[in-house]
């Protein structure tokens, strides 16, 4: 009898003293020998990655028998969606609603089993146009292989291009007029929809008669070098270009993207208004331009770019721009080239206006080279000029004559390459009209500080511009996108669990907002430290949870993205989820440990588990103790 004991006793301390025999998920890929340290580098990787929430990727050895891939993926609560018989052994697993994608992917990684587990990455397309000249466009994607470039000092426009192309907004460009007939302008070019161009009468009582594409507000044909007009003008609606950089400048901001011809614009879609005040010289007069701003105000224009300048004071041209500001309309004006010696100057020892007048309204621009330098000829100003963006050796449309040249001798047709901040004011006028059509509910005060506060620093700029950057139409259009993918699964009887995807490059935060049946209300404020991440490390996953909820009560749910700008243009998708009724009360289960162990232990931590299993390996221990004394007594 005493045999037996033993030999059972013994058998026991086998069967349950291994604190390996149980579950085998909370194990690190090191202390299993494991896929060989793969896991810390697949979670590392996932950092700012997108991918698709929920799933994983996981690949098993050659020859794993499928009932051990089943085990898997049943200790971590998952199903194997789908398989691929060009890569055997991979599944396409689906999480449960309360496993992160980074915690699933250290369980699947502690199996020796495993080769891999990662994330089912995001793929997307880069928006790159079919015109034949973009790869010229440094200014928009600089990869460093045109004129000696570094690559990234661009607006990063592909990136901006992939959640939009184009807007509804007008944009006035106030210049020497646009060459309207161009075949890369003249689908963008402004068209007056309230007027009939053919009975000679003021149809939208305007006060200007069949302007249908604008109008011609100079009033001198020619200047001399003193400034004297030699032959004199009556102003018509007829805003052609004479010069080449009105045109230069609107194919910046809107030649026709993706034609198959020429140059794509910051904007492949807009209207621009051709509004005319200076001649075939670049000469206009301040009556004029303050007779094209008012134009482009009462006709509709959200941004009106000003890339001219000079270095008087002007009463009634900064009483033009505060008209402007009282409309609501951005100004963007390039903040000048230096003197005579094409060195730039401080404008705020030097002033060059328009850009240096104080109304809130101006966006003053400087300009940077291929290499993300500051270009000698910029003005710049800390208290002055707010950003900069490309300027030098900018390939763009001019007046479509195959004779005509106005920068370097006109290397392409009616294009050709040009430096100045006339060149850079553009590009962010345009990236201005992208993000109206984006943030539809923005004021212009709301546009010009997305522009402004999400730029990328440009060491030679700073300390003496505002922000010390260039322009990054991504950053800026991506600051508040929507939240995606919100999924609400009760937690509890008493809790919900919200995860959603975090779109958004520069939010704050998001507001968490819960409808009962009475409507939607505010419920949390992840800006107030109420934010959970759901997959450690990762931004673009959020989750959050409900408490103290009532049971078997459905709640709708919904979130969106601010920031001190303002807030994403939408909320989420809506999601409900119903808490389950209170469970009733009884003895605690006794829940067996894993595949095959007798442990008594849960599914906690590994350290509690090891000392449940130390208690009652010294429990058969006394017992063999106890057994033997009395075994030693009857002799």
């Amino acid at each position: 009898m005493k045999n037996i004991i033993y030999i059972l006793s013994l058998l026991y301390l086998i069967s349950c003293g291994n604190s390996q025999t149980g579950s085998v998920v909370l194990q690190s890929a090191e202390s299993s020998g494991g896929a060989d340290n793969t896991e810390p580098v697949v979670v590392s990787n996932i950092e700012n990655s997108m991918y698709r929430k929920g799933e994983l990727l996981v690949k098993f050895k050659e020859g794993i028998m499928t009932a051990t891939s089943i085990r898997m993926h049943e200790s971590t609560g998952a199903n194997v969606s789908k398989r691929f018989s060009a890569v055997p052994n991979l599944e396409l697993v689906e999480l449960s609603g309360e496993m992160s994608v980074a915690n699933a992917i250290q369980r699947y990684m502690s199996d020796p089993d495993v080769v891999y587990a990662e994330p089912n990455y995001i793929r997307s397309i880069t928006v790159i146009p079919n015109d034949i000249y973009f790869e010229q466009q440094w200014g928009l994607l600089n990869t460093g292989m045109f004129a000696g470039g570094t690559e990234g000092a661009s607006i990063n426009a592909p990136a901006a291009w992939d959640i939009s192309t184009s807007t509804d907004v007008i944009i006035a460009v106030v210049d020497t007029g646009i060459d309207y007939t161009h075949d890369d302008l003249q689908a963008n070019v402004w068209s007056n929809v309230d007027e009939d161009c053919t009975d000679g009468v003021d149809n939208d009582l305007n006060g200007y008669i069949d302007d249908c594409r604008g109008w011609d507000f100079s009033t001198c044909a020619l200047f001399d070098e003193l400034g004297v007009c030699i032959t004199p003008k009556s102003q018509d609606n007829d805003p052609m270009d004479e010069n080449g950089h009105g045109s230069h400048v609107a194919g910046i901001a809107g030649a026709v993207g993706n034609n198959s011809i020429g140059i794509a614009g910051v904007l492949w879609d807009v209207q621009i208004m051709p509004v005319k005040f200076q001649d075939a010289t670049g000469i206009g007069t301040v009556a004029d331009e303050v007779e094209a701003i008012q134009y482009a105000i009462r006709n509709g224009a959200s941004i009106i770019n000003a890339s001219f300048g000079g270095l008087t004071f002007s009463n009634a041209e900064s009483d033009a721009i505060t008209a402007a500001n009282n409309a609501g309309v951005i100004v963007v004006a390039s903040a000048g080239n230096g003197g005579g010696d094409d060195i730039g100057d401080d404008n705020d020892v030097i002033p060059h206006y328009p850009s240096s007048y104080p109304q809130p309204n101006i966006i003053a621009v400087a300009a940077t080279d291929q290499d993300d330098l500051r270009a000698s000829f910029t003005n710049f100003g800390i208290g002055s000029v707010d950003v900069a963006a490309p300027g030098v050796f900018i390939l763009s449309t001019i007046i479509a004559n195959s004779d005509f040249a106005l920068c370097t001798g006109n290397p392409f047709a009616g294009m050709d390459f040009c430096s100045g901040t006339s060149m850079s004011a553009p590009h962010v006028s345009a990236l201005a009209g992208l993000l109206y059509n984006y943030y539809t509910h923005f004021t212009y005060d709301q546009i010009r500080s997305t522009i402004l506060g999400f730029v990328d620093s440009v060491p030679s700029l700073n300390g003496i511009i505002a922000t010390g950057g260039r322009i990054n139409a991504f950053r800026s259009i991506s600051s508040l996108l929507n939240p995606t993918d919100l999924v609400a699964s009760a937690a509890s009887a008493t809790s919900i669990f919200l995860e959603w995807t975090d779109n958004a490059s520069g939010e704050d935060g998001y507001i968490i907002e819960r409808d009962a049946g009475n409507g939607f209300i505010q419920i949390a404020d992840t800006g107030s430290g109420m934010i959970q991440t759901a997959d450690a490390g990762v931004e673009n996953i959020i989750s959050f949870t409900d408490t103290d909820l009532s049971p078997e009560m459905t709640y709708m749910y919904r979130v969106r993205a601010y920031n001190s700008i303002g807030n994403s243009p939408a909320y989420s998708n809506s999601s409900s989820a119903t808490t389950p009724s209170e469970p009733e009360p009884g003895p605690l289960p006794i829940k067996s440990g894993g595949s095959g162990g007798c442990s008594i232990r849960g599914h906690g931590d590994r350290d509690s588990r090891n000392t449940v299993d130390i208690v009652i390996i010294m429990i058969a221990l006394i017992f063999f103790t106890i057994v033997r004394r009395k075994g030693k007594q009857k002799v």
